[in-house]
Formats: C-alpha cells, structure tokens, sequence
C-alpha cells in the first residue's frame, strides 16, 4: 500500500523511514539545546519536517532540515512530518517559506512595486553592492523599460540608474532572473495549467495571450496587475474559477468561462 494520497497531511513517521535530502550544517550547540528542548516538550517537535515520498513508506526531507537534524540528535522514534507534492514548484514554495531559499522573482513580468521592494531589500542587506543607489530611481528607469525580452541584466547598464557594471549589476542575481517570453502576438494557444499551482509567470502567458488575441475584453486589462493579484490570492478552498471575478483584477463573472480555456483547478 503507498501513501501518495497523503499529500497534504500531518503525519507521525518513522524516523528511519526518512532520508536526509540535502546536506546541512548548524552550530552543534544549537542542534543539542534544539534537541533538549524537544524532549522537554514529550518528544514532539511541533514544527513539522516537509517531506516528499519517494517509495513505499519512505521519505526523503525537502525542507526544515533544522528540524530532522534536532529530532536525529533527540533519538526521537517517529518525527512529526507534513508530507508534500514532489514538483519541483512546490518543494521550492517549501524551502522559501521556511527562508531556506531566497524567493526570486522574473525581472521580464515583475511589476513595479515588486521591483521596488527587492531593490530596497538588496540595498539594506549589510556590505550590500547597492549602497548608495536610490531605489526609486532605479525602480522607475528599469520598470518603464523595454525589458519584456531581456535575456541577461546588461541593459540595465544603460539606464543611468545608479547601477554599473561589476559587483553592483551582479547583486541583481540575488533577487532576480530572466526569464523573456516570446512575442506575445505570434503565441500559440498556451497549454491548461491548474490556477492553483500556477507560476506569476505561468498566469502572465495566458492572460497577455487573452490579451493579444483580443478575447472577450481581455485587451482592455492591466494584465501586469491582474497577474500579480490572482497569483497572490489564496486559492486553497478554490473550487472553480469563480472567486477570480471578486479580486478586483479587471476580470468579471462574465470573463471565467474565457479563462477555462487556458486554466483548470
């Protein structure tokens, strides 16, 4: 019997059905105190190790390793787990919410506001490259460009925004990537993908493909907007498309059926 259909549950595994995924390192006074206090605590860790099956009963940890690591050290039997879809988007959603990774965001799609706060992030980091530019000017030269086909962050160069080759455009790696789309206008119809689970740039395709191809109005949307909102909303308790027409994203009731034609639950 497999327990695929689990996904999604709270689940007391067996310590040694559970592979460590990555390596991992912390102070080892950290872990022996961490582990001392779930003892304390009946041996239950209470933030739960994500994991993804990989067998029968078996598991391999793809994020919160802090806590596999603690619960090895305690000894403990069985280790509370949530285990989760083995996608790669969804093992990645894991690792940015327990701050394992840095989320990056698309400089083609991103909006302005989402630029805004990556470059003040970058910018308030300590030794941060950036010192010294100012955000908002940045922010604005880069967002009011032409970057929709930008494959590298070159272009950036020739701006004048206070960002110059080197140590300064390199630090742009650390928030961002690149990703350029195709002339939206010689797309093909773009494959279902479930609203759920969808990238921002998975929902930007398809409503810039509605758009281009003029589809019931589509055109007339901020589709840069509307992208941002529905790949923000919490979708978990979705059961259709028809929550999409209340986010205040331009696309009303009589919009949803248009949008079955590129997306699913």
């Amino acid at each position: 019997m497999s327990d695929f259909d689990n996904i999604g549950k709270l689940m007391h595994l067996k310590l040694i059905a559970i592979k460590v995924g990555e390596n991992f390192s912390e102070s080892e006074f950290i872990i022996k105190a961490a582990a001392e206090s779930i003892l304390q605590a009946d041996g239950r860790n209470w933030i739960p190790v994500i994991v993804k099956e990989i067998g029968d009963y078996q598991y391999q940890v793809v994020s919160n390793h802090f806590v596999y690591a603690v619960a090895q050290q305690a000894k403990l039997e069985r280790v509370w787990c949530i285990v989760i879809s083995s996608e790669p988007q969804s093992i990645e959603q894991a690792k940015i919410l327990a701050r394992e990774v840095l989320p990056k965001v698309n400089l083609n799609t991103a909006s302005r506001d989402t630029i805004l706060v990556a470059l003040k992030y970058l910018i308030s980091e300590p030794s941060s490259a950036l010192k010294g530019v100012d955000p908002i000017v940045a922010t604005n030269r880069i967002a009011e460009s032409n970057r929709k086909t930008w494959s590298n962050f070159n272009p950036i160069l020739t701006l004048k925004c206070g960002i110059t080759k080197g140590k300064k455009l390199d630090a742009l790696a650390k928030v961002f990537f690149l990703l350029p789309l195709p002339d939206p206008s010689t797309l093909p119809t773009p494959e279902i993908v479930g609203i759920k689970f969808a990238s921002r740039d998975e929902v930007f395709t398809r409503l810039i493909y509605l758009s281009k191809s003029k589809i019931d109005g589509f055109e007339d949307i901020d589709i840069e907007k509307s992208s941002d909102i529905i790949f923000s909303a919490s979708k978990g308790k979705w059961k259709s498309l028809n929550p999409i027409s209340k986010l205040e994203c331009g696309i009303d009731s009589t919009k949803i059926k248009t949008l079955k034609k590129v997306f699913s639950l």
